[in-house]
């Protein structure tokens, strides 16, 4: 784990939290010219399908640095921790129930910039719609108005799999099923890393996490609405070569939400990692622009 980044577990939801402290001192950001200062804020990163809050490892130092107090959570069933029972226990509102106790706990009486990737952006669009007074704004990152367009056969193959299989052969599948399709692991210890990953995750929850992808409605119209009505900033980033949403899809959204669209030149599905410092900045851009905003209305 990157220095200055600690290992939490919130006592109510059971899942495990990285948490990093802002890097700004008196001399400025990552300085060493006295002790740090408060944070700007919070920023919660939410993972998305198969993923984990390994997912942000690279982003929470830039993030910190730029004076961000700031948590990457797993998913319940994701990495080891506890699923939240049988098939249909995990739907999108149930997930964003869990999200929302991760930011009571990490932020108590404060809001919450938080950012959700992939299907984390469907997680967290439901805080959105329930409790938008929990958030000082929403990023959907690498996720669109709806369930993944086009065939789901390869979620429909993993779905049968899982039903099936022991999880160390799903895995064998979805890995042979990914390196054709052009995943190139950086090192062979990102490659053990995510194969570790993959057969200590929920085998149920992995299922209905599927469904999800392959079944959630375009709420867009709502979530604009909701938007709106709380005042609440929001943004959607977007890899500018995203090969599951199409980046005109994401950028549809955008324009339907009325909210900020960020393209990120050269990058896929996956900004944490293939560019962090890129990813920072820009989320910094998004969380700055919407602090501006609730200071002018609060004035």
């Amino acid at each position: 784990m990157p220095d200055g980044v600690a290992l939490l577990e919130p006592p109510g939801p059971p899942v495990p939290v990285m948490v990093a402290e802002p890097r700004v001192t008196a001399d400025g950001p990552g300085g060493d010219g006295g002790p740090p200062s408060l944070p700007r804020g919070h920023v919660l990163l939410v993972p998305g399908f198969t993923g984990s809050k390994e997912d942000f490892i690279a982003i929470l130092e830039p993030l910190s640095a730029f004076g961000w107090r700031v948590a990457a959570m797993s998913l319940p069933g994701q990495g080891g921790s506890a699923g939240l029972g049988p098939r249909g226990s995990h739907t999108a509102r149930t997930l964003a129930a869990v999200v929302g106790a991760v930011v009571r706990w990490f932020a108590p009486g404060d809001r919450v910039h938080i950012v959700g990737h992939s299907m984390g952006g469907l997680v967290t669009r439901e805080l959105v719609l329930a409790d938008p007074g929990l958030l000082a704004s929403w990023t959907a990152m690498s996720s669109g108005p709806a369930a993944i367009p086009g065939p789901h056969n390869a979620l429909l193959q993993l779905e049968a799999a899982l039903a099936s299989a022991p999880i160390e052969v799903v895995w064998e599948m979805k890995e042979a099923m990914d390196r054709a399709g052009g995943w190139d692991p950086p090192s062979q210890e990102v490659a053990d890393f995510c194969a570790r990953r993959f057969v200590s995750n929920d085998p149920t929850a992995l299922v209905d996490c599927a469904e999800i992808l392959m079944t959630a409605p375009d709420l867009t119209d709502q979530v604009a609405a909701a938007l709106d009505a709380a005042q609440l900033p929001a943004a959607v980033v977007t890899g500018e070569v995203d090969d599951v949403w199409p980046p005109e899809a994401q950028e549809r959204m955008a324009e339907r939400l009325g909210v900020p669209w960020h393209t990120l030149p050269g990058i896929g599905h996956n900004p944490s990692t293939e560019d962090p410092q890129v990813t920072a900045s820009v989320l910094d851009a998004v969380f700055s622009r919407a602090t501006e905003q609730q200071a002018g209305l609060a004035t």
